[in-house]
C-alpha cells in the first residue's frame, strides 16, 4: 500500500506544481491573443475571462505520460492509442476555441478519438461479454465514450466544476483499478492508467489555483473535451476489467445532471448541442450567487460517491442504490438554491 501511495502522491505533486506554474504562462499568452471568452446572456461570468487554459492541463498530462514511458523504457500500449487521440482532440477544440467549428465535425472527430483510444483497452475487450456480437459490443462504447466527451464540456459551465469532478473521478477510477488488480485480478498490468489518473488529479488541481471562483482563465474545449476523453477511458478500463457498477457510481452526478436537462430541453424542443444555463448547478450558483459553494456541494457528494463506488466492489447493488440516493439529494439542494432566482 505504501509503494502505491508513494508513487501515486510523487506524480500528483510533479503534476500539480508543473501545471500551476505553466497555467500562468498559457494564461499571459491567451490574454496577449486576445483569445477570451466574451459574456454573453448564457454566460455565468460578468467579465472577458481566457480562454483555453486546458493547453497548459493537456501539455502536463502528455509529458507526463511521455516521462512515464521514457522511465519504464517502453510506451505503454495503451498509451499508443490514447495519445494520437489525444492529439486529435487538441487539435480539434484548440480550433474550436479560436474561431467555431461545426456541431457536426467537432462530433465526428470525438467519435474518430473514441474509436483510436478503443484499442488501448484492448483488441478483443468489451464492455457486454457475450451479452452482443463484438461489433456492436464496440459501437457502443465508442458512441457512449464520445457522449461521454461532450457531456464533460457541457458540464463545464462554471469556475472549478470540472476541475474538482476530473480529480474525483478519474482519481477514484486510478485508486480502484489498482485495488480491484491487488484484490482479484493481480496482473499488476494496471500501473499506467494508475500514472493516467495520478497525472490527471495534479495538473487539474494546479489548474483550480487559477480556475477557482473567481476564474482567471477557462478550459476551454481544448481541456474539457480531453479531460473527458482520458476520464472515459479510465471508466471504460474499471468496466472492461469487470466492475462496471463502479464505473457508472464514479460520474454518477455529472450523468445525472446532463441526462436530465438534455431530456427536458430535447421534450421542449430546443437544440440541445446550444449553450444554455438550465443545468441544476448553473441554476444554483445563480441562485447563490457564487460559484464556489456548488462546486463544494459536488465535491463533498463525488467524495461519498467514490466511497460507494468502492463499495460497490463488493456490493454492486447496494453501492449503486445509495449512490443514487446521494445523487438525487445532491440534485434537490441544487434545485432548490436555483428557485432562490426566476427562471
Amino acid at each position: 500500500m505504501l509503494p502505491f501511495l508513494l508513487f501515486f502522491t510523487l506524480i500528483a505533486l510533479l503534476s500539480f506544481g508543473a501545471s500551476a506554474l505553466l497555467t500562468r504562462f498559457v494564461r499571459a499568452h491567451l490574454i496577449k491573443r486576445a483569445i477570451m471568452d466574451q459574456p454573453n446572456e448564457r454566460s455565468m461570468h460578468a467579465v472577458p475571462v481566457p480562454r483555453g487554459g486546458g493547453l497548459a492541463v493537456m501539455s502536463v498530462v502528455i509529458g507526463g505520460m511521455l516521462a512515464y514511458a521514457a522511465l519504464s523504457l517502453s510506451l505503454p500500449s495503451s498509451f499508443l492509442f490514447l495519445l494520437p487521440a489525444l492529439f486529435l482532440l487538441l487539435a480539434v477544440s484548440w480550433i474550436d476555441d479560436k474561431k467555431g467549428l461545426s456541431a457536426r465535425l467537432r462530433l465526428g472527430a470525438h467519435i474518430l478519438a473514441a474509436l483510436i483510444g478503443s484499442f488501448a483497452l484492448g483488441k478483443e475487450a468489451t464492455l457486454f461479454g457475450d451479452l452482443l456480437p463484438f461489433w456492436l459490443d464496440r459501437a457502443v462504447m465508442v458512441l457512449g465514450w464520445a457522449w461521454f466527451m461532450n457531456l464533460t464540456n457541457f458540464m463545464d459551465g462554471i469556475d472549478g466544476i470540472t476541475g474538482v469532478q476530473t480529480i474525483t473521478t478519474a482519481g477514484g477510477a486510478g485508486v480502484l483499478l489498482w485495488l480491484t488488480d491487488k484484490l482479484f485480478i493481480k496482473s499488476g498490468a494496471v500501473m499506467p492508467e494508475v500514472a493516467l489518473a495520478a497525472l490527471l488529479v495534479g495538473a487539474c488541481a494546479g489548474f483550480l489555483i487559477h480556475n477557482w471562483h473567481p476564474a482567471k482563465i477557462f478550459l476551454g474545449d481544448v481541456g474539457s473535451v480531453p479531460l473527458g476523453f482520458l476520464t472515459g477511458f479510465l471508466l471504460l478500463r474499471l468496466a472492461e476489467a469487470g466492475f462496471a457498477a463502479a464505473a457508472l457510481i464514479l460520474p454518477l452526478y455529472y450523468l445525472a445532471d446532463s441526462g436530465i436537462t438534455i431530456t427536458r430541453r430535447a421534450i421542449k424542443g430546443e437544440k440541445i448541442w446550444q449553450p444554455h444555463r438550465q443545468h441544476f448547478y448553473q441554476k444554483a450558483a445563480a441562485g447563490e450567487g457564487r460559484h464556489d459553494k456548488i462546486v463544494l456541494w459536488i465535491l463533498e457528494t463525488n467524495l461519498l460517491l467514490v466511497l460507494l463506488a468502492g463499495l460497490s466492489l463488493f456490493y454492486p447493488s447496494h453501492g449503486i442504490e445509495i449512490a443514487i440516493a446521494a445523487v438525487a439529494l445532491l440534485l434537490a439542494k441544487l434545485h432548490k438554491s436555483g428557485r432562490k432566482v426566476s427562471p
